[in-house]
């Protein structure tokens, strides 16, 4: 009997810790399943797609640059993954394909895990790219008290906005003013949605000072405390990086080609296992 194969689609994947999540679960779950690796650029993706089809491939992830580009090759797009105009997950049942986005809910689990609660709060997020379509949508969920976006490129906030049809939000370039610095000195939660931070010593941004209880969130995983962690932590902020996000949207990911449910911690394992050897 041939294994249920399931997989991820992107460029470049080299560093993807996917197959260590997805196939841990299958030996856990004694599930005659595989996770590989389908590197491609956007010309091969609709090729793909229909070779899923073919070949009943059981579901995918989709990360950078293809979360946008596959949509257009579905059958059907859930509703968040429609409003935040972006795919990560997609199910085939029986040649049937849809494609939703567990991006947010990994990071709503993550907020849960953390016991952070939004709800009336004073919220600032930075950036406005693919990740922050997610992030923006699970925000503007909470329906908080304030909600700021910034970013170096305008237009590309005025899309985001559009996009998820947001009310009522604040919005500015990313660089220090007076205005800026008091609005995430008196902010509750303070998110980096940026990939500043990811190589060498750069942060978005330099808090100059946070409100007591403030959290900061990095989406950034590796490394575990970017620049903009360190510099929210020493003023004494509770900070957070993506890591638990990456973890719970693929928890989400394989409950809906499977369902079955991994635990966090047999996740976790797997991960630091992967981590450690690379």
């Amino acid at each position: 009997m041939e294994k249920n194969i399931t997989g991820i689609i992107g460029f470049p994947l080299s560093h993807t810790m996917s197959p260590a999540m997805h196939n841990s679960s299958f030996g856990h779950f004694k599930m005659d399943w595989e996770y590989d690796v389908f590197e491609m650029e956007a010309d091969k993706v609709g090729g793909f797609i229909a070779r899923m089809r073919r070949e009943n491939i059981k579901g995918i992830n989709v990360t950078i640059p293809h979360k946008h580009h596959v949509m257009k090759y579905l059958d059907k797009i859930d509703r968040a993954a429609s409003v935040i105009g972006a795919v990560n997950t997609v199910v085939n049942k029986n040649g049937r394909l849809t494609g939703y986005n567990t991006d947010y809910l990994g990071f709503l689990q993550s907020l849960k895990k953390n016991r952070v609660s939004l709800k009336g709060k004073k919220v600032v997020m930075l950036g406005a790219g693919g990740a922050a379509h997610a992030i923006g949508y699970a925000l503007n969920n909470f329906r908080p008290e304030e909600f700021r976006i910034y970013n170096i490129d305008l237009p590309m906030i005025d899309r985001l906005v559009r996009q998820l049809k947001l009310k009522n939000v604040i919005t500015g370039g990313i660089g220090k003013d007076a205005e800026k610095d008091s609005a995430i000195a008196s902010a509750d939660f303070v998110i980096n949605c940026t990939s500043v931070g990811m190589h060498g010593n750069e942060a978005p941004y330099k808090i100059d000072k946070l409100k007591k209880g403030a959290v900061v969130f990095d989406l950034i995983y590796n490394p575990a405390k970017t620049p903009f962690l360190k510099n929210a932590e020493k003023k004494g902020a509770k900070t957070i990086n993506g890591l638990d996000m990456l973890i719970y949207q693929g928890i989400e990911a394989f409950e809906l080609w499977t369902g079955k449910r991994p635990s966090y911690a047999l996740v976790k394992k797997a991960v630091d296992k992967y981590m450690s050897e690379t």
